[in-house]
């Protein structure tokens, strides 16, 4: 049975041959020229200039292709190092809300609390949904995300996040060497810039860092502050150091009276 297809080209239908090889997608040989031309015609676009979003400047960018928004690697990393630092603003207690009870307004101590500190509420919201017929613990509430303030309804008494992507941002936190909000004064910078500040030498065990090596490997370039955050350490150029992340790690939350090099 002889099938037909439409040439994408021109759109014309056409028999394609059956003498093996690659699929014939269109009809002729001068279909096949003119779509290598025009793809040749777009890979040969002039460029375009465009102005980078942090810092003004103009950005090389082809026709084709995923627009950049930055002009440099530096620029991307001082916009997402902003955003992050943004993010980890320090969350307000909860706003009162009524029992979905009793209809109580109380101050709840956690986000996911529905039902007021009476005690009662909770089991006998229990008790009448067993006389309904559902013995289930799932009451639809209504909760602010963690991560990007919105209110959402929920069904899981203990849901924080309104969706995959905020949890996914909310965990990927937990990896970043930054644990609090930017203090005055701090000013913004780039990995790079540290690392070749440094001449790739880990200061800690005064070996060379590999520049290929993989960032989230134990060979693999870190910045390490050299007072930690925890320990009231500022956020700036002054206070940080490159480092491999297997020193980093080992070296933990040390001061600097405490940091010892590691051999």
């Amino acid at each position: 049975m002889v099938v037909e297809s439409r040439c994408l080209t021109c759109g014309k239908q056409f028999i394609p041959r059956s003498n093996g090889g690659k699929p014939q997608v269109r009809c002729s040989e001068a279909c096949r020229r003119k779509s290598a031309s025009a793809a040749q015609r777009r890979r040969q676009a002039p460029d375009r200039l465009k102005e980078c979003v942090e810092c003004g400047g103009p950005v090389v960018q082809m026709e084709i292709g995923r627009p950049r928004r930055f002009c440099s690697d530096e620029c991307k990393t001082r916009c997402g190092n902003r955003q992050l630092r943004r993010r980890r603003q320090p969350v307000g207690k909860p706003a009162e809300r009524p029992c979905i009870h009793c209809g109580k307004t109380f101050q709840p101590k956690r986000r996911d609390r529905t039902y007021c500190y009476d005690g009662w509420c909770h089991q006998a919201a229990y008790q009448k949904r067993r006389a309904n017929g559902d013995a289930g613990r799932m009451v639809p509430h209504e909760v602010a995300c963690g991560e990007c303030g919105t209110t959402f309804t929920a069904i899981h008494p203990r849901a924080r996040w309104c969706s995959k992507a905020c949890q996914i941002r909310h965990r990927g936190r937990s990896e970043s060497r930054r644990r609090g909000p930017a203090r005055d004064g701090d000013r913004p910078y780039a990995d790079r810039e540290i690392f070749e500040r440094d001449r790739w030498t880990c200061h800690l065990c005064g070996k060379r860092i590999s520049k290929t090596a993989k960032r989230t490997g134990p060979d693999g370039a870190t910045i390490d502050h050299l007072v930690p955050l925890s320990l009231g350490g500022s956020d700036e150029p002054a206070n940080v150091a490159a480092a491999h992340r297997r020193c980093n790690n080992e070296k933990r939350a040390r001061a600097v009276g405490e940091q010892l090099c590691i051999l």
